[in-house]
């Protein structure tokens, strides 16, 4: 009688402890996938709000600023800031700054302040604070265009070549991440370094 009574309670006991195991593998692949759906719209996010309008912005004053120095500067001078312009020049000089500089520089502005959460890293990176105290400085420049130096600059500089690199950096990263975010789980490893990324 007891052998039986035994065999029945181990069964039991098997039964409840496959049907926990069972519990709880599924609610852990639950929490991955909803980790790695909650990660796939971070990053589109990341890319669609922020860095995909930033890089578009950056890439175009870029080459609008290239073809500028190309065309007027290069030929007569080294540096804009350091020689006072001529009249031609300014007319010149402010039209570019009133059309394409001063607005692509606030709308990239305006971007990073709106969606500034979307950030890469736990901090604002030294190089988008920079630029964005470089594109506030075009609103004193424009209202005041008559009273600043011959230069007629931004009191703040632009960042330069670092803060493009940084753009197209954080959007290739992002861009390989939603790509490997993307792929059909492959397993553990896989799974365990998507999570593993940082912010």
């Amino acid at each position: 009688m007891e052998i039986p009574m035994i065999a029945t309670m181990v069964t039991a006991c098997a039964s409840i402890l496959i049907a926990i195991m069972a519990y709880w593998m599924n609610h852990q692949g639950e929490t991955r996938r909803s980790l790695r759906k909650a990660r796939i719209d971070r990053v589109g996010s990341q890319l669609k709000d922020l860095y995909g309008p930033l890089l578009v912005l950056t890439e175009t004053n870029e080459k609008a600023w290239s073809e500028y120095c190309t065309r007027y500067i290069l030929p007569l001078r080294g540096d804009l800031a350091e020689i006072p312009l001529s009249e031609l020049e300014e007319v010149r000089w402010r039209t570019w700054v009133e059309e394409v500089f001063a607005p692509t520089a606030q709308k990239m502005r305006e971007i990073i302040t709106a969606r500034g959460d979307l950030i890469i890293g736990r901090e604002m990176p030294p190089v988008v604070l920079e630029f964005c105290a470089h594109a506030a400085t075009y609103d004193v420049l424009l209202a005041n265009w008559d009273g600043v130096g011959p230069s007629k600059n931004t009191l703040i500089g632009h960042p330069g070549k670092k803060f493009l690199t940084y753009v197209r950096e954080s959007y290739g990263s992002l861009k390989a991440e939603q790509a490997l975010l993307l792929k059909p789980a492959r397993g553990p490893v896989g799974q365990n370094s998507i999570h593993q990324r940082a912010e």
